[in-house]
């Protein structure tokens, strides 16, 4: 076992811990909480800058400052949504099911996070190390982000290589 196994094994035992305390439902909610909210401050930032922050100059501060008070706003508004939603799933005895799928939620997030991780290492000399060559996972890993290859624009594609592939 290597460091590169020791990294995803820790990335992805720490996914499944926080997913399996906060719930599917509150694992779901906050990621759809944060795309509501990056939604919400695009379309508020301008009205926001011409009337709550007209006095910001130059107007870009003010665009700046809009976008940042429309997201936390809703971002805010959403977690409160989202307490309440997992409260009421605790109240009706499905707290445990929750928890599980969140476990579920979290060990998928984390297999993701770390072939990310590895996706991005593939445009640097680590996939030549002799760490990352004797790794019992690193093929696994490889071979899953290998699948993303396909999708990303030609001149990063070209540049992704691993030793093993």
């Amino acid at each position: 076992m290597t460091l590169f196994d020791i990294f995803a094994l820790c990335a992805i035992g720490l996914s499944v811990v926080l997913a399996m305390m906060r719930g599917l439902v509150g694992e779901v909610l906050s990621l759809v909480s944060w795309v509501l909210s990056l939604i919400a401050a695009k379309m508020a930032a301008q009205p926001l800058a011409e009337t709550v922050f007209s006095f910001i100059r130059p107007s870009a501060l003010a665009a700046v400052a809009g976008f940042i008070s429309g997201f936390a706003a809703a971002l805010l508004l959403l977690f409160f949504l989202r307490s309440l939603l997992t409260g009421a799933i605790k109240a009706i005895g499905l707290g445990g099911v929750n928890r599980f799928l969140g476990a579920v939620f979290g060990l998928l997030r984390g297999f993701a996070v770390v072939t990310l991780a590895v996706l991005v290492c593939a445009f640097t000399d680590l996939p030549k190390s002799d760490e990352w060559q004797n790794a019992y996972s690193s093929p696994f890993f490889e071979g899953a982000a290998s699948v993303a290859v396909p999708y990303l624009p030609e001149y990063l594609a070209k540049k992704v290589s691993y030793p093993s592939f």
